[in-house]
């Protein structure tokens, strides 16, 4: 009777905690995410339960977890968090639903299983990955719209050709949008419909693990490469940049490669700001 006692007060004070972090209210989740394990709140239990004695365990998909840097990044704008250590369920491997942690209720879906990526652990420092291998992608619930923006991406091409792989893409009747590695050395943005041109950005090596970013304050565009900058462009939109799909381009053309991680905001951020989420992807992936 302790030990339960011990363990109805444990996942009361982990729900109290997640709350303080910012954390979904679990009234809020669907059915469908009832067996989505958060590995926050795993650790969190899993912590304050060696300190009562109380035993907690918790099945998981989703790998490992950095605790250290989870939460410390600029909630101001922030608009997209999807983060492979949370809120991934996968079954056999395959990921059908990938929940978004801004605090949006966001997701990213696929209910056929040819067209779910893989969940591959402890692929880049410890951390899992979501492979996509040419035939697969997942559907935003909301689309994004930003006008103005910064966006983080930790991944790598999986294309041995010289051939585009789709990072962010168009779907149902949404505009030819598109974020993508366009080849082994550079990245492609456009904005058909709101007046962004094709900018293409030689940022080195995308087949190996990095984080491609970019800022735009609605005049200037400035593309990153691990925090440096590797290109910066001058236009004006006339309306938001819309992106459906992660891992495709309507359905019809598909990434090759892996995701750790994406972060959208729907400002340009400050230096300061972009300087720290830039440290906290480096410090959690061990990047350059």
């Amino acid at each position: 009777m302790k030990r339960s006692i011990a363990l109805c007060s444990l996942l009361a004070l982990s729900a109290s905690v997640l709350a303080c972090l910012g954390g979904e209210d679990a009234e809020g989740a669907d059915q469908g995410e009832a067996d989505t394990t958060d590995c926050t709140s795993q650790e969190l239990a899993g912590d304050l339960g060696s300190a009562t004695g109380a035993l907690v365990s918790a099945g998981s998909t989703c790998g490992g977890h950095d605790g250290s840097v989870a939460g410390r990044i600029p909630r101001s704008g922030l608009k997209l968090w999807l983060r492979t250590d949370a809120g991934v369920t996968a079954s056999s491997g395959k990921v059908s639903s990938w929940r978004d942690q801004s605090g949006n209720g966001n997701r990213a879906d696929s209910d056929v299983a040819a067209g779910q990526p893989t969940l591959v652990s402890s692929a880049l420092n410890g951390k899992p990955v979501i492979r996509f291998h040419g035939a697969q992608s997942l559907f935003l619930a909301e689309q994004l719209e930003p006008t103005h923006f910064t966006v983080f991406v930790v991944g790598k091409n999986g294309k041995a050709s010289e051939t585009f792989s789709m990072i962010l893409g168009p779907g149902n009747s949404s505009p030819n949008n598109q974020l993508r590695w366009e080849n082994g050395s550079q990245a492609l943005f456009v904005g058909l419909g709101n007046d962004m041109p094709i900018v293409t950005s030689t940022i080195g090596n995308t087949r190996v693990y990095h984080a491609l970013s970019a800022r735009y304050d609605g005049s200037t565009m400035t593309v990153y490469r691990d925090g440096n900058r590797a290109s910066s462009h001058d236009f004006t939109t006339t309306g938001p940049w819309v992106l459906l799909q992660i891992g495709a381009w309507f359905s019809s053309f598909y990434m090759e490669g892996d995701l750790a991680e994406i972060v959208v905001y729907e400002s340009a951020l400050s230096e300061g700001d972009r300087g720290t989420v830039n440290s906290y992807l480096r410090r959690k992936y061990a990047l350059p």
